[in-house]
């Protein structure tokens, strides 16, 4: 049986699979039916492997995610079995991949927007891809009403305003720790020099 292999290249990520046809299903000899393996390289980050399983959450975590943050909400998204966690982290955001092995340690990756958005870009590729003829198990998008969207904005921006309103404080007060101060004053009589002047 004919192994097939295909990968979607962006600036950051890269993510390849491999199958075979399924014939019971009548694939053609160049579409993967069956996924036998898949691989994600992120730059700076170690190679990520798994099952079926673990990519369907990969995807649903970070195309749910990737979405809300276009329509300016900031929120965490956890997928089953809590095997991928992604949230904002400052300006960034925070991926966390608990492994189903046990003894395995959990991986912590930290994405900047451009890294999010070439991420988002491979999965977009494949659960778009014709040459792909499996189910995906992705939440359906559906269009988030203004209501939704006013509400966890405006949660996401009072998290925000406290966030940078401690860093604010804790700039002004280490600046004014740092500033050296005078405590010893001069008092000068000034009684004689007004004297002076009257004579």
């Amino acid at each position: 049986m004919i192994n097939l292999s295909y990968r979607f290249d962006q600036n950051s990520s890269s993510l390849e699979l491999e199958g075979v046809p399924d014939v019971s299903n009548g694939d053609s000899q160049d579409t993967i039916g069956i996924l036998s393996s898949w691989t994600l390289q992120i730059i700076g980050s170690p190679p990520l492997e798994g099952e079926k399983e673990h990519l369907d959450n990969l995807m649903n975590v970070i195309l749910q995610y990737s979405r809300s943050y276009i329509s300016g909400i900031r929120k965490t998204f956890i997928s089953k079995k809590n095997i991928v966690t992604i949230s904002p982290f400052g300006c960034s955001h925070k991926l966390l991949l608990n492994s189903t092995k046990k003894g395995v340690n959990p991986l912590e990756i930290i994405l900047d927007d451009s890294e999010l958005s070439d991420l988002t870009r491979c999965l977009d590729l494949l659960r778009f891809d014709p040459r792909f003829n499996i189910s995906w198990d992705i939440k359906p998008e559906r269009p988030y009403s203004k209501k939704y969207i006013l509400n966890n904005v405006s949660k996401s921006r009072n998290n925000n305003n406290f966030f940078y309103s401690l860093i604010l404080f804790l700039f002004i007060s280490t600046i004014l720790i740092l500033i050296p101060t005078n405590n010893k004053y001069e008092i000068r009589d000034t009684t004689n020099i007004s004297q002076n002047y009257r004579n």
